[in-house]
C-alpha cells in the first residue's frame, strides 16, 4: 500500500512540473545566449524592496535586480493585489522616455505596475525564453514618469526582475 501511495504521489508531481514554464529538466546543464534586449539579466544587482508604494530601491530599465522581499504581514500594498502570499514588496521604476517596456521575472510572483495610485494595464504577457531563468514577461505601454512595481504572492524571499524598453 505504501508503494502505491508513494508512486501515486510521484506520478502526480510530474505533470505539475511539466506545466511550469520555468521548469524544464533539459535546462539543468544548458546555458543559452540571452536575447539582445535581455542581456542585463546576466548581471543582477542586489536591492531591497520596500513595504509600501513609493518604497524600496529605485530601478531603471536595462539593469536586472535581485530584490529581497518582506513577509506579507509587513506590507501595506495599495491598490490591494489579486494574489497575497508569503512575501512581497515594492520598487520604484523610473521611465525616462515613453515607449513599450517589458518586465521580466524569474520567480512565480504576482506583479502590478502602479502610477498615481492606479493600476497600469499590461499590453502583453509571455513566458521567458527557454533555459534563461526568466519565468514570465509582461509588457506595458508607458509615458515617462515614476511607477511603483508591486510584487506579491511570492514563495521566495527574493525575486529577480529586469525592465527593458522594447519599442
Amino acid at each position: 500500500m505504501r508503494l502505491v501511495t508513494a508512486t501515486a504521489l510521484l506520478v502526480a508531481a510530474v505533470p505539475a512540473q511539466g506545466q511550469d514554464p520555468a521548469f524544464d529538466p533539459a535546462c539543468a546543464n544548458v546555458r543559452v545566449a540571452l536575447p539582445a534586449d535581455l542581456v542585463g539579466w546576466a548581471e543582477q544587482v542586489p536591492v531591497a524592496a520596500g513595504t509600501e508604494p513609493g518604497g524600496g530601491a529605485t530601478i531603471r530599465p536595462g539593469q536586472a535586480v535581485r530584490a529581497s522581499l518582506h513577509p506579507a504581514r509587513h506590507l501595506k500594498l495599495s491598490p490591494a493585489p489579486k494574489t497575497v502570499g508569503p512575501n512581497g514588496g515594492t520598487l520604484t521604476l523610473v521611465i525616462a522616455a515613453p515607449g513599450t517596456y517589458r518586465l521580466a521575472l524569474g520567480e512565480p510572483t504576482w506583479i502590478d505596475l502602479i502610477r498615481d495610485g492606479k493600476l497600469v494595464q499590461s499590453s502583453a504577457h509571455s513566458n521567458g525564453p527557454k533555459c534563461t531563468g526568466i519565468r514570465k514577461m509582461i509588457d506595458f505601454v508607458l509615458p515617462a514618469g515614476n511607477y511603483t512595481v508591486q510584487l506579491s504572492g511570492s514563495q521566495a524571499e527574493s525575486v529577480t526582475l529586469l525592465a527593458v524598453k522594447v519599442a
